[in-house]
């Protein structure tokens, strides 16, 4: 079943986000996509500065069997550059697409379409693809990130995916909201285990928010299995939520051991995700 078929049947949907390698080392992006073996949905390969492009990684591991969810970026591309890309994705069977703007640096141009107008551009040349668009839950206005959010999902976006959920009460607003507004849209929380303080403090810089103060208060004992504890109890309060659709795993590492791996589908198991 894929991805997108597991959300329209209400199958909680799980996919794993990973990093490519800097440059394209089939190896490495192969122990990376395998990490949590043969039972997720999805594969989304994150676009990022300095490193192999989303959509060359998507297309290799699309032959490799996978499938995988481009992560399309809109900062500082014209929409002829954009529609060379869907070209691309067309040719290559990419099937599943994460309209995003990009957090790297770069200056739009007069032709730089909005998501709103990205998405519109997937519908027309990618016929049949299943469209992303990203929900900032932390947001300190969540009316105005609904007011943003929901032009995407009229253009034909039918999912959203959020930024790492470490507390579900967060997240239950926006996606209400979301939900009740659009009626028949997905909500994909990102998960993550977080196993130190530092590793906290890191992604609180990375997404701008501070961590649950339960959260870091046990991250601060040094208990790894306390750790862990947390990460299963967020992962089986979203499978639980009538609200959530779906995760996708992203490791704090960009190369995370197989134990990892193994431990990450103990706890989607767990909670009831079928891995």
């Amino acid at each position: 079943m894929t991805f997108a078929a597991a959300l329209t049947s209400r199958e909680f949907a799980v996919a794993l986000e990973i990093t490519p390698p800097q440059k394209p080392l089939p190896a490495v992006l192969l122990r990376r996509a395998q990490l949590l073996g043969g039972g997720v949905r999805a594969i989304n390969v994150i676009q990022r500065p300095g490193r192999q492009p989303s959509l060359d990684a998507c297309i290799f591991l699309r032959a490799e069997g996978f499938a995988p969810t481009w992560h399309l970026v809109t900062r500082g591309a014209t929409r002829a550059e954009l529609a060379v890309q869907l070209g691309q994705a067309a040719a290559g069977g990419i099937q599943q697409v994460l309209c995003i703007r990009g957090d790297h640096a770069g200056s739009d141009s007069p032709d730089t379409p909005s998501i709103r107008e990205a998405i519109g551009m997937v519908r027309d040349l990618l016929p049949g693809a299943l469209i992303g668009a990203t929900m900032n839950h932390y947001a300190p206005d969540q009316g105005a990130a609904l007011k943003n959010l929901l032009p995407k999902l009229r253009a034909g976006a039918t999912y959203v995916q959020t930024q790492p959920v470490f507390d579900l009460a967060q997240l239950e607003p926006i996606a209400q909201a979301t939900k009740d507004a659009v009626p028949g849209t997905s909500v994909v929380a990102m998960v993550m285990p977080i196993l130190s303080l530092e590793a906290a403090r890191r992604i609180e810089e990375r997404i701008g928010v501070r961590l649950p103060d339960g959260l870091r208060a046990r991250l601060a004992t040094g208990d790894a299995e306390d750790a862990w504890a947390a990460f299963d109890e967020t992962l089986a309060a979203l499978h639980a939520s009538p609200l959530v659709d779906g995760v996708a795993v992203m490791t704090f590492e960009m190369d995370a051991p197989r134990s990892m791996g193994a431990r990450i589908l103990q706890g989607l198991r767990a909670a009831g995700c079928r891995v």
